[in-house]
């Protein structure tokens, strides 16, 4: 205990008291996420930024916090531990049959609530209804990932097609 006061000195003499409220707000909303299995946008050194649940990864929840529009930080929870990542995602693109593999796994999220599946370059496509305001309509978070990391995220509203 008496480490740690000496550590909270020190950080506040070096001007990084700040960082220990960033971390524990950060921590939070990784865990809360990844107990809930819902993205959420939480309130992160100041700003609003998304908290996504990426899925399972090696028998841990994966979750990503988006700082930027391309720039997301990954963790995995661990029997309640959150581990930082430090890794850079690969882009996806749609060539190699990704597009086709994305329309058929929001169709099947369209049909059965959740879909899945792997294209031919280790991106997992994953997507999920979330419910509409019309009969005729649902929304879709898609979620594309690599190793567990977040490479895209979208939320879609689909209209017209018939269940």
């Amino acid at each position: 205990m008496k480490i740690r006061k000496v550590l909270v000195v020190l950080m506040g003499l070096c001007g990084l008291l700040p960082l220990i409220g960033m971390a524990s707000e950060a921590t939070d909303a990784v865990l809360e996420v990844a107990a809930t299995r819902m993205s959420t946008v939480v309130r992160v050194n100041g700003q609003n930024v998304p908290v996504i649940y990426v899925g399972q990864a090696d028998g841990c929840d994966s979750v990503a916090i988006q700082h930027a529009a391309d720039r997301y930080e990954h963790f995995r929870v661990c029997d309640n531990r959150v581990i930082p990542r430090n890794t850079v995602s690969p882009s996806w693109t749609e060539e190699d049959g990704g597009r086709a593999v994305l329309a058929a796994v929001v169709s099947n999220s369209i049909l059965y609530g959740e879909a899945s599946q792997t294209d031919s370059n280790g991106y997992l496509i994953s997507a999920r209804t979330l419910g509409g305001l019309r009969n005729d309509c649902r929304n879709v978070e898609v979620i594309i990932s690599y190793d567990g990391d977040l490479v895209d995220r979208a939320l879609k509203s689909v209209c017209g097609k018939s269940r």
